[in-house]
């Protein structure tokens, strides 16, 4: 049973002070006896046998005359603040442990009845006063039981010093809680809820050794804990020892099985070197010839076979998952980002799109909701819906309203859409809360550059970022602006001397090499782009990049088409080098050769208006009218980069097409 269902039995569990059973007929003996009148004892000995009886009026009637004739008792107002706290009645309780605290500060039950009271309502056993707090009801527990620390009362009351351990780990005192945590465990043995809370604090002080130690002694007594111990193994990358105590536990605890034998499938595949991926698609491909409908599973085998490059398992593990539970949100961000990976942005529109219209991503959690909901909106950029890439980007925004990067997605989506004052809005709006944010001062800055407003622009993203600029991300950050508003000397000039500061640095390098490139200075961008390889030969986007611009400037074109391929061996399938290829292909006159690579760059990237542009000049030299026709409007209607609108617009006309 819960603790809020149990209310009445944890409380006379924490109370700790024994009643007679009715019919008895031997009253429990009070802890300490009144000190006065004999009359006093003699009508409080009779109110405890009353309430052993269940009489509680009469308990509670006797109480108060005993009290009547000895009111100078501190021990009797705290026998009666006890007894009002075994009857669940908090308020009355804490008032006649005040008055006995009153009479004597040093009566251990007014503290202890105190402590428990206030433990109780911090922990939300019983609704405590209107106007206090979890906070200050726990401090007040805290400071009332450790008056009693060192005491008799302390002790002889395991029930006690749990409630006080409880609070200081509750209070995120776990230093505190140690010490009280492991003398509980010396006396009621390796497994219980001191042992389990004793290892928590532990975990908490990163102690997770000792936290160890207490777990293992527990597992051996109660399986249970096996689970808690793999935790604490997973916690410190030790995922052999972790699968292993799954493992143990599985094999005992049968109405677990299920939990703990994915649990060391999932520790399995965390294994350093993928040593334990075999291992795991061995236990999961056996877990789910008995349990085919088990979604969690399938998910398990379907990451399991992506850790080995098998992409068809993947696919065929993760549409199992998604035939036993189509909702299932882990297998659907596991096969969105495995299509993305594959440049197959159209299979993720595919995927996700459906679960964005059916309302499903209303019940998720928001975290899942916005992770799908960016998958989705990337794609749809890619594929050119710029429309549906900006209404997936608000949804998500309108789940976390407060999160910058969220924001300036959407922005940058209202920017493909071609609506930039939409995408100032959105920028200007965010930076309400995140002024300071370098994404929303980009994007708002472009936007304003589209807008008109290029002066302004720049002035207020120079303001905005300030000293920033001397930083890699700040740089970049204005860079872009510049290069937006047709200021390339000054992004240069602004990279420049962060890449002296910073020679070794290849993000830095690439950058200015593609400022050299945006100014016209071709063989500065050349040299840096060289000096990248020379550090790094492997560097695909370099190789790339190199590549494309050599052939677009019709310059060592045999040799671009080498650093292509270059970049492909890299990156296979990568549709942006694709259309570098085709492209460089191309301008060494082998149309015929260049159109493959052009049309599965196309195809993947429908939103790229300068790949639509280039492959229809490939159509256009095989002489396929029509489908350069296509390709054209593809471009007009895509991200607008690096293409001349007018000449496209102009080419269409020749085609015998109106640019709509």
């Amino acid at each position: 049973m819960t603790l809020r269902r149990a209310v009445v039995a944890l409380l006379l569990l924490v109370a700790g002070r024994p009643v007679a059973a009715q019919g008895s007929g031997a009253p429990a003996q009070p802890a300490v006896a009144p000190s006065n009148s004999g009359a006093a004892m003699y009508e409080f000995l009779l109110a405890r046998r009353a309430e052993g009886r269940d009489e509680v009026e009469a308990a509670e009637a006797g109480l108060k005359k005993a009290i009547a004739l000895d009111p100078a008792s501190a021990e009797l107002q705290a026998e009666l603040g006890a007894f009002y706290v075994r009857q669940n009645r908090a308020a009355d309780a804490v008032a006649a442990a005040e008055r006995a605290l009153a009479l004597d500060p040093d009566v251990e039950e007014g503290h202890r009845v105190l402590g428990l009271v206030n433990a109780a309502w911090a922990d939300g056993i019983v609704d405590g006063p209107a106007d206090g707090s979890e906070e200050r009801w726990r401090d007040t527990a805290i400071t009332e039981l450790q008056k009693l620390v060192g005491t008799p009362t302390m002790a002889t009351d395991l029930g006690l010093q749990m409630t006080y351990a409880r609070q200081l780990v509750a209070a995120e005192r776990y230093a505190d809680a140690v010490p009280v945590l492991e003398r509980l465990v010396s006396q009621t043995g390796p497994a219980g809820e001191p042992a389990s809370v004793l290892a928590e604090a532990h975990r908490a002080l990163g102690q997770f050794d000792r936290a160890e130690a207490v777990l293992e002694r527990a597992a051996e007594v109660n399986p249970r804990y096996y689970l808690a111990l793999g935790d604490v193994y997973e916690r410190q990358r030790k995922y052999e020892e972790a699968a292993d105590a799954f493992d143990k536990g599985a094999r005992v605890l049968k109405t677990r099985g299920r939990e703990l034998k994915l649990r060391r499938a999932a520790a399995l595949l965390n294994v350093a070197d993928g040593k334990g991926v075999d291992r795991a698609i061995a236990e999961l491909t056996q877990f789910v010839d008995g349990a085919p409908k088990d979604a969690a599973a399938h998910y398990l085998l379907a990451r399991a076979y992506g850790l080995r490059n098998d992409s068809g398992g993947l696919e065929k593990a993760a549409r199992q998952a998604l035939e036993a539970e189509p909702r299932h949100l882990p297998t659907l961000a596991l096969l969105a980002t495995h299509y993305r990976d594959r440049y197959d942005f159209a299979a993720v529109e595919a995927l996700l799109a459906p679960l964005a219209a059916d309302g499903a991503l209303d019940k998720a959690p928001p975290a899942d909701a916005v992770r799908l909901l960016a998958e989705l909106g990337g794609a749809r950029q890619q594929i050119g819906d710029a429309a549906g890439a900006v209404q997936a980007f608000e949804r998500a925004s309108r789940l976390l309203p407060d999160a910058p990067p969220l924001a300036t997605a959407l922005a940058q989506a209202y920017l493909a859409a071609g609506q930039p004052a939409e995408a100032a809005r959105v920028a200007a709006a965010a930076r309400k809360s995140s002024p300071d944010d370098l994404g929303l001062i980009r994007v708002q800055a472009i936007a304003a550059v589209r807008e008109g407003r290029a002066t302004d622009a720049v002035s207020a993203a120079e303001t905005a970022v300030g000293d920033r600029r001397l930083t890699t991300a700040g740089a970049f950050a204005l860079a872009d602006v510049y290069q937006e508003a047709k200021r390339q000397a000054d992004a240069v000039s602004l990279l420049e001397p962060l890449a002296t500061a910073a020679p070794d640095d290849d993000a830095v390098a690439f950058r200015l090499a593609a400022a050299y490139e945006n100014a016209g200075r071709i063989a500065d961008a050349e040299r840096t782009f060289r000096r990248i390889l020379r550090r790094d030969p492997l560097n695909a986007n370099t190789l790339n990049y190199l590549g494309y611009m050599l052939a677009n400037h019709g310059q060592k074109v045999p040799e671009a088409l080498t650093l292509v391929d270059r970049a492909l061996a890299v990156e296979p399938g990568n549709p942006a080098f694709l259309d570098s290829r085709g492209w460089a292909l191309f301008k060494l006159g082998r149309a015929a050769e260049a159109e493959e690579p052009l049309r599965r760059a196309a195809t993947a990237l429908r939103g790229s208006s300068v790949i639509q542009s280039h492959h229809a000049d490939v159509l256009l030299a095989l002489g396929r009218r029509d489908e350069a026709a296509d390709r054209l409007e593809l471009a007009l209607r895509g991200d607008g980069v690096d293409i001349d609108r007018t000449a496209i617009e102009r080419r269409l006309q020749q085609l015998g097409r109106r640019p709509r």
